[in-house]
């Protein structure tokens, strides 16, 4: 059955024709261009300026946007003037918990971690998976987002992308399903949530349990409900620090949320050694027979200096997302009618939000001349304009994936060829493979400083008019 046809992530973009536009005057130069004001270059500023001419975007500072410091410092002080460092149970804790799961997690339980590669360890803990399972995962992802399954023995297998969202195709589940599928890897990548309806149902024909990766996505949704919360457990990173890390970004941080008893207390007794009232949490056999000593296996908790941070990068995360959105729609109606650059789409029922890094398009080498997007991307790149490259690969064609490797020296590890490791080949996922090297990347926006929006893309249409002296 054929996949429903996504819809634009974007809204209505309306074309609108911008003459290259160039800030002038000294608010320019100090990138805050409160009432820029913009005229038509000469010949300096039709020759692009990666073959000499003039750059078309000139900003010191393209992000105005910053956390509220004052606010920061005054929760990190409380904590530093009472030590509580790790004190799991102190009021700012677990209001950042309650809210976390209120505002992004949508979950019954939350448990903060020390970054989100460990709450996807908990994760794939908690779910059961281990030596020998295998985990279904597309190839366009992030390392830390399945490595940690391999951490519990289980292997990676690749599946392939819907080349029009870049999110895990659904209808490539079921020729990769072998007798030791365990779990699906879902993430959310780059704020593009991924199709949850079809994958569940596959998910629960199958008996195969869901672990979401919302490191980059959060306050997304999918059919209503908040991403995080309709598999069997959802995974958050708070790496970084506000405006350039995760929509929560605390340093080093993450939170993993479930609905599952089950799953909680797993994660519990996985990584919280001494979290406050553990013993009391503890009721399912045999967790609740669990000794003191062997209240958890290892500590992953996080140091409450940086859930302060959290607490207020949380606040302000309705208004980024908000405003990356706006100026995201913004710049896609600049430059609808540049048809070298595609919107990736979302899924009817997704709510696209988040927006780590950068925000993805697709780059149609046949609509400029042949051009490769490496060289399209250094033009815009030397106009000013901080347009970006794919940012990951396909991973069955990555080291150490494309070969195997492993982890013990004598031959042992879950990707090991000498315990059976057999990797995908080059050829097996054609759509990530064809999709893949045309990804370039715009940064997330919140408040850019005025005219610069503009500026971005006219540089990028400048480009494109002269695409040909590329060549």
């Amino acid at each position: 059955m054929g996949r429903p046809p996504p819809v634009t992530a974007f809204g209505p973009l309306l074309a609108r024709q911008f003459a290259y536009l160039r800030p002038e005057g000294p608010a320019a130069s100090r990138g805050e261009a409160s009432s820029a004001k913009y005229h038509r270059g000469g010949a300096a500023m039709s020759k692009l300026a990666l073959l000499g001419g003039e750059p078309i975007c000139r900003f010191e500072r393209v992000e105005l946007w910053e956390p509220d410091r004052e606010r920061e410092l005054a929760l990190c002080r409380q904590i530093i003037e009472e030590r509580a460092f790790s004190d799991t149970g102190h009021p700012i804790a677990l209001e950042f918990e309650r809210r976390f799961r209120d505002l992004v997690a949508g979950t019954e339980y939350v448990l903060p971690q020390c970054n989100g590669t460990s709450t996807l360890l908990a994760a794939y803990f908690a779910v059961g998976v281990g030596p020998g399972d295998e985990v279904l995962t597309p190839t366009y992802n992030w390392i830390c987002s399945f490595g940690p399954a391999t951490l519990l023995g289980a292997r990676p297998v690749f599946c392939d992308i819907d080349p029009d969202t870049l999110c895990l195709d659904p209808a490539d589940l079921e020729r990769w399903l072998t007798e030791r599928t365990r779990a699906i890897c879902v993430p959310h990548l780059f704020g593009a949530v991924c199709d949850m309806e079809p994958i569940l149902a596959f998910a629960r024909r199958h008996g195969l349990a869901i672990v979401e990766d919302c490191a980059h996505s959060h306050g997304a949704t999918y059919d209503g409900k908040r991403i995080g919360s309709l598999g069997d457990v959802g995974s958050f990173s708070m790496q970084g620090a506000s405006p350039s890390g995760k929509p929560v970004a605390a340093g080093e941080g993450g939170v993993v949320g479930t609905s599952s008893r089950h799953c909680y207390e797993r994660i519990l007794a996985f990584g919280h050694l001494n979290r406050h009232n553990i013993a009391e949490e503890l009721t399912e056999p045999p967790l609740n027979g669990l000794t003191r000593a062997g209240w958890a296996m290892v500590k992953l908790r996080p140091n409450n200096l940086a859930l302060c941070i959290a607490t207020v990068a949380l606040d302000a995360l309705e208004y980024r997302n908000r405003r990356v959105q706006e100026n995201y729609d913004r710049l896609l109606a600049l430059l609808a009618d540049v048809p070298c650059l595609q919107p990736i789409r979302q899924y009817p029922k997704a709510r696209n939000a988040g927006y780590y890094g950068h925000m993805r398009v697709l780059f149609r080498p046949e609509a400029a001349e042949g051009v490769s997007p490496e060289r399209f991307q250094q033009a815009v790149q030397a106009e000013g304009a901080s347009l970006a490259g794919r940012c990951y690969d396909g991973y069955h064609v990555t080291p150490p994936y494309d070969t195997g490797m492993p982890y013990y020296d004598d031959g042992r590890g879950p990707i090991s060829p000498a315990q059976g490791y057999r990797p995908q080949r080059r050829g097996d996922l054609p759509n990530a493979e064809r999709v893949i090297p045309n990804i370039l990347a715009i940064p997330t926006m919140i408040d850019p400083p005025e005219g610069y929006i503009e500026a971005f893309a006219a540089a990028i249409r400048k480009v494109h008019d002269h695409v040909g002296e590329l060549l």
